[in-house]
């Protein structure tokens, strides 16, 4: 089974990053300046996980395309995938200190520029 890594900027508390299992999607919807894709709650629960991709308008099918083969990536060996880290703080650094650079699978090819969980 995979497993999907998404991370908003600045992960500093709960449910600003999520590690969800691929099975648990259940669809997507676009949305302007984006998409929309909801996994399965991880605790069992009838709520679900919402994480939005940000993209220019016209190329949420793309994006939509691209998701879709990195979650069947390796189907029988399972794995880690990072599909968007926008965690650009450094633990422990403050305002003036340098940030990492924000990270997109390549599979996007540059389409995706940010991501929210809500």
């Amino acid at each position: 089974m995979n497993y999907l890594f998404f991370a908003e900027a600045d992960v500093e508390t709960a449910e600003e990053a999520m590690l969800l299992p691929a099975s648990n999607y259940l669809g997507c919807d676009p949305v302007s300046g984006g998409i929309k894709l909801m996994f399965a709650a991880v605790d069992g629960t009838e709520t679900r996980e919402v994480v939005t991709l940000s993209c220019a308008n016209g190329n949420q099918k793309t994006v939509l395309d691209a998701f879709v083969a990195i979650m069947n990536t390796r189907p029988h060996s399972g794995g880690y995938i990072v599909v968007a880290d926008a965690d650009v703080a450094i633990p422990g650094g403050g305002d003036d200190v340098a940030k990492r650079t924000a990270s997109y699978h390549k599979a996007f090819r540059g389409l995706v520029t940010g991501c929210a969980i809500a």
